[in-house]
């Protein structure tokens, strides 16, 4: 479904928060949260206090997580990061604060033991991210982990693209001029076809693909594959899967 199809489909923050929720439990997530913010950083150097949205999280778990929200290690770890955070690489980590040390111990009692975040850096200093969160300890999104991580890579970015004009940023990311075999071999790539899958579809050598793979996420300024697809997805590129 196009990025355009999308946005239609969620007409409202609301909805579209409603959607991203819905798509992330059929990965394996219970809950979901959202923010954007205008500068991730602070005059001072510390970090912004982000307004989360969320979905299915307790109704009152807002004002208990005033006092975490701008030492939330797993918000700091991503400001540092373009790629997806696995929650398990930051609990027990040595330079954990006692209050972010508090902050990790008040999310496992909201019930949420397991999760990933993904950040999503936006031009200008602006900064987003969704997080997928889980209540069990090695749930069902970690038996497809590599799956299920991409999927929510590339959902968050479709989803921020969908939403920026209801939070007042803009998609944030630079122009990007792709040829057309390399938004074909990144719509293949979303829908978690190998380069010589991809080959024999398209008729190419896989050497070729994987070629106009490297060059798409040159443009993009991409790490993975995966990382390409977001943000060809959230540049409106390439088609996000359907599950």
């Amino acid at each position: 479904m196009p990025l355009e199809s999308w946005s239609c489909a969620a007409p409202s923050f609301d909805r579209a928060l409603d959607r991203l929720a819905e798509e992330a439990s059929a990965l394996g997530f219970d809950a979901v949260d959202y923010a954007f913010m205008p500068r991730a950083r602070t005059p001072d150097g510390g970090f912004s206090a982000p307004d989360i949205e969320s979905r299915n999280l307790p109704p009152d778990w807002k004002p208990g997580w005033a006092r975490y929200c701008r030492e939330d290690p797993y918000l700091w770890t991503c400001y540092r990061r373009n790629l997806p955070l696995d929650w398990d690489e930051v609990k027990g980590a040595a330079w954990l604060s006692d209050t972010q040390k508090q902050a990790i111990a008040y999310i496992d009692g909201l019930g949420f033991l397991d999760g990933v975040t993904v950040p999503i850096h936006l031009v200008g200093g602006s900064f987003a991210f969704v997080s997928g969160m889980a209540r069990p300890r090695h749930g069902a999104w970690r038996a497809q982990q590599a799956w299920a991580t991409e999927k929510l890579f590339v959902l968050a970015h479709t989803f921020h693209a969908a939403v920026a004009r209801h939070v007042g940023g803009s998609g944030g990311e630079r122009p990007v001029a792709l040829s057309p075999r390399e938004c074909d071999v990144l719509h293949h790539a979303a829908r978690g076809l190998s380069a010589p899958e991809t080959a024999r579809l398209m008729h190419r050598s896989v050497e070729t693909v994987r070629r106009q793979r490297k060059s798409a996420m040159d443009k993009l300024d991409a790490h993975t594959i995966a990382h390409a697809v977001a943000r060809a997805v959230s540049l409106g590129l390439v088609e996000p899967p359907l599950h």
